[in-house]
């Protein structure tokens, strides 16, 4: 007996070796984040098959493959309705009615990205909004930049409350088992609380960029037409009704939100015939496969029980001390680790979470608070993020991460304090 439990530590020790070296390699970046993480998977499951004698079928199956099935669902989803020109559509409407008033478009389009990101992850988000955002702001002569940094960081504020926000929220909640009814109407205020700052701060700190006391030429703006961007009356009826549906069924059925999923994306595909082997091929299929290997490792410290030792860790906190270990779900992930890969400590952390559901239901919740704001609050790397430099490069108005990071980082530092203190207040409550 005293043998197989030296074999199990030394195989956690191992199997933790091998996700320490993983993030390593994924902040490097030098190698391809989805192979680093696949790799690290197959080398945990050599280690659980030579050390704890499970083949790797059994191992496998222990992984939750219907919360990948889900991320791949929700991918589908959001490549037809953005293919539709839905968003695109509702945007230039807005920024039509505006009269090509800066600071009105500002406003409009934030509030348009926080609903988007209520459903669809930051990264597809902001590859959904920064086309109309530079093709709009151009059209007036203003600066697209201090826009699309500002959407970038309400594309992250939004997915906190939202199961469905984020592809992380969607591991997080399923490894940790979290309600996701108390995590939404939990976090949805604070939300709306830090999007009133981020439209607060960023209209203060860009006064000069959004003056609207400036006359600009409105030529090109107006002459924009808002039906060029549907492909079709049916491709934007579809796109409606599906979200409809998709929305309201996970309302009522949550815990089978991979079935509804799956019957949206599937039938959404198939009126697009032809064009649905091209949607398909635009997927970020690596972003499936980093998440199959990623949860792969997770699972591995889960079979070797140093997920267990953590969460012992943790509940001790926690038992002693409520506030101490949602400040440790928030700062964690949301500050200490978020430089490095603030993803992939939230999943690391969340089976740990699970256990601590029962002194209080608020920690677990934290955890995804802090790792969605983990995507900010040092913006260097972030997916998101990158989309909008690469963006920005693209279109001639090169934005540095130095200046980036010196426009959100204290934005950050300022949500994740006013987050720390909304959730322990919270958490009084439960």
């Amino acid at each position: 007996m005293e043998l197989v439990r030296c074999y199990m530590e030394a195989a956690g020790l191992i199997v933790l070796a091998i996700f320490i070296i993983v993030v390593l390699i994924i902040l490097s970046e030098r190698v391809n984040d989805t192979a680093a993480a696949l790799l690290g998977f197959g080398a945990s499951a050599c280690v659980i098959y030579f050390m704890q004698d499970i083949p790797f079928m059994d191992f496998a199956g222990t992984i939750g493959w219907d919360i990948i099935l889900f991320v791949t669902s929700m991918m589908i989803i959001v490549s037809v309705v953005a293919s539709s020109g839905l968003f695109q559509y509702v945007a230039l409407i807005l920024a039509v009615r505006t009269a090509g008033n800066p600071k009105r478009i500002f406003k409009y389009f934030l509030v348009l990205v926080f609903i988007i990101s209520l459903f669809f992850d930051p990264l597809p988000t902001m590859l959904i909004v920064s086309a109309f955002t530079v093709q709009v702001c151009n059209a007036i002569d203003v600066d697209f930049r201090p826009y699309l940094m500002s959407e970038a960081v309400v594309a992250c504020v939004a997915s906190f409350p939202s199961p469905i926000g984020s592809i992380t929220n969607l591991v997080i909640v399923f490894l940790a088992e979290i309600n996701t009814g108390l995590m939404f109407f939990s976090l949805i205020p604070l939300s709306l609380i830090l999007f009133i700052i981020t439209l607060v701060y960023m209209m203060r700190k860009f006064a000069d960029v959004l003056d609207d006391s400036i006359e600009r030429d409105l030529t090109d703006m107006f002459a924009m037409d808002p039906n060029v961007t549907i492909r079709s009356r049916f491709d934007l009826i579809a796109a409606c009704v599906g979200m409809s549906v998709l929305i309201f069924g996970i309302i009522i059925l949550p815990e089978q939100s991979a079935m509804i999923a799956l019957v949206v994306a599937a039938a959404l595909l198939i009126p697009t015939r032809d064009r649905a082997r091209d949607l398909f091929r635009r997927l970020s299929w690596d972003s499936v496969f980093f998440l199959a290997g990623m949860m792969g490792i997770v699972q591995a410290l889960v079979v070797t029980e140093v997920i267990q030792d953590l969460a012992g860790v943790l509940q001790g906190v926690a038992e002693t001390n409520v506030f101490a270990a949602i400040f440790a779900m928030i700062l964690i992930p949301g500050g200490l680790m978020a430089p490095i890969d603030a993803k992939a400590v939230g999943i690391l952390m969340a089976p740990a979470a699970r256990e601590l559901t029962s002194v209080n239901a608020m920690i677990p919740i934290s955890l995804t608070l802090g790792t969605n704001a983990g995507g900010y609050v040092v913006p260097f790397g972030d997916a998101p993020n990158i989309v909008v430099v690469s963006v920005c490069e693209d279109n001639l108005k090169p934005l540095s991460w130095g200046e980036f990071n010196k426009t959100v980082i204290p934005l950050g530092i300022l949500h994740l304090i006013i987050s720390t203190i909304y959730c322990s207040l919270f958490g009084l409550i439960l």
